[in-house]
């Protein structure tokens, strides 16, 4: 049997359903009742039930990579650092770092990519092309510049304990001082050369120097000294590129008392010796290191440099040997003279001579030289847009903080590879929870559910991920 209940509640009256039916398993009559709304028109039987309100969503972004970024950058104390500096300027700052880390394309897609990130909510900045060029022109002062490096090195001092040293050549067309004809490689083009200093430990960036581009390497070590040690930088280790290597430069070193490790050039004199007279029984068992599943030979012996005892490491690679023999065997094979400069170029393949100012042991020697592939990656890293905005027909000022930007970029990106570890890359880690997105509605953001991978990297990382937050 079905009837209508009506029940009085405040002014308005409420209508509901009643069936009554009988239970067989429990042997007793029951109810089921439903509720129909407020009553309208009672003789009629009209009755009003509210709907839910419905609160549209106003737009999904992607939420994972910048929310994560920006509370490790907080964590880390980079974000403080910035804000000692930049004052009123370190939200547009931070915003194009994130940017840089998060997707690192050309800076005139960061309006775009803005856009569809929770950064647009985090830092609520207008990243047009325009705005970026007049941004990178305040950061380029050299008195901001001065100011970073004043506050930002005196934490590294203590606890640096060697120095990575190395330049790389950036082309470009701008008409500026600093521009001008030098080889990079086998090319000549116009270009700036950009000197990098990373701490060995920790492979933070530490300082950076824009020359240029006819600026020989070896001729810009004394003067970089002097500025590190204006800086407050001392008693360091310093691990140079072959291209540093000079009777001047190697004499400085010693005068200052600076530890270093090098690459022997294969065009000094000294070099074509140690070739002759060490390279017969270098293959041998005892000289033999293992470095995890590699081998490699390695014979160590003093020697005079310019007036200074020094340490000679000479290193053969096998599989690097193999490789270099076979490639110039295909290229002479077919030359029927004999040809004694032929006979030692094939003496020399995949061996490298490292000299060192101080004692190292075998087991260190070649893992301490290619730190330096360190400086090589960051690099690579910075060089991925430089010839689009902003080095394309701007100032010195704005090329100046462009390379600025990305040396804290930089700084950004090996405090969260350092933490991250070995097990996954900093892309990874962030393209990973790029897929982490948010639904934004008008007074609140609802954040879709994590993967397991998501969360490892959170617990990782220390940092706790919203399931809703407020506008």
């Amino acid at each position: 049997m079905t009837f209508i209940r009506y029940k009085m509640s405040g002014k308005k009256e409420y209508a509901y359903e009643v069936n009554a039916y009988w239970d067989s398993e429990k042997k007793k009559p029951r109810q089921k009742t439903t509720y129909l709304g407020v009553v309208i028109d009672k003789k009629k039987k009209i009755f009003e039930k509210k709907r839910p309100r419905v609160i549209p969503e106003k737009f999904i972004l992607d939420f994972g990579d910048s929310y994560l970024l920006n509370n490790f950058l907080e964590q880390s104390g980079f974000v403080r650092l910035l804000r000692s500096v930049f004052a009123e300027h370190t939200s547009f700052l931070i915003a194009l770092i994130s940017y840089r880390l998060c997707y690192g394309s050309a800076m005139y897609f960061a309006q775009t990519w803005i856009e569809g990130s929770y950064a647009k909510l985090i830092y609520k900045e207008n990243l047009s092309s325009q705005r970026i060029s007049d941004f990178l022109k305040i950061i380029g002062n050299e008195n901001i510049l001065r100011k970073f490096f004043n506050i930002y090195l005196k934490d590294k001092i203590e606890n640096t304990k060697g120095i990575i040293l190395d330049t790389t050549s950036l082309p470009n067309q701008i008409h500026m001082p600093l521009t001008a004809w030098g080889r990079s490689g086998e090319e000549i083009d116009k270009q700036i050369k950009f000197l990098l200093v990373v701490d060995k430990t920790n492979s933070a960036p530490l300082f950076f120097r824009l020359l240029p581009g006819n600026i020989v390497d070896v001729s810009v070590l004394s003067n970089t000294i002097a500025e590190m040690e204006k800086l407050g930088l001392k008693d360091l280790y310093t691990y140079l590129d072959a291209g540093f290597f000079s009777e001047s430069n190697i004499k400085e070193l010693y005068e200052k008392k600076i530890n270093f490790l090098t690459r022997l050039p294969a065009s000094r004199l000294i070099y074509k010796e140690l070739i002759q007279t060490e390279i017969k029984n270098l293959e041998a068992i005892p000289n033999g290191v293992r470095y995890g599943k590699r081998i490699m030979f390695i014979k160590q012996k003093k020697i005079n440099l310019f007036g200074e005892e020094i340490y000679a490491h000479i290193v053969l690679d096998p599989k690097r040997k193999a490789r270099e023999i076979n490639n110039y065997l295909l290229e002479i094979m077919d030359e029927k003279d004999e040809n004694k400069e032929a006979e030692y170029m094939f003496t020399k393949k995949g061996v490298m001579i490292l000299i060192s100012s101080f004692q190292i042991s075998k087991e260190e020697v070649v893992p301490a030289y290619y730190i330096r592939q360190t400086v090589e990656k960051l690099f690579g890293f910075s060089k991925d847009d430089l010839n689009l905005l902003p080095l394309r027909g701007h100032s010195e000022a704005a090329v100046r903080g462009f390379i600025f930007l990305q040396f804290l970029s930089l700084i950004a990106f090996m405090q969260l590879k350092n933490k991250i570890g070995r097990k996954a890359t900093v892309e990874e880690v962030l393209l990973t929870m790029r897929n982490l997105k948010c639904k934004v509605y008008e007074n609140e953001i609802l954040i879709n559910e994590l993967t397991k991978k998501q969360k490892l990297i959170a617990e990782h990382l220390n940092i706790i991920m919203p399931k809703k937050m407020g506008i």
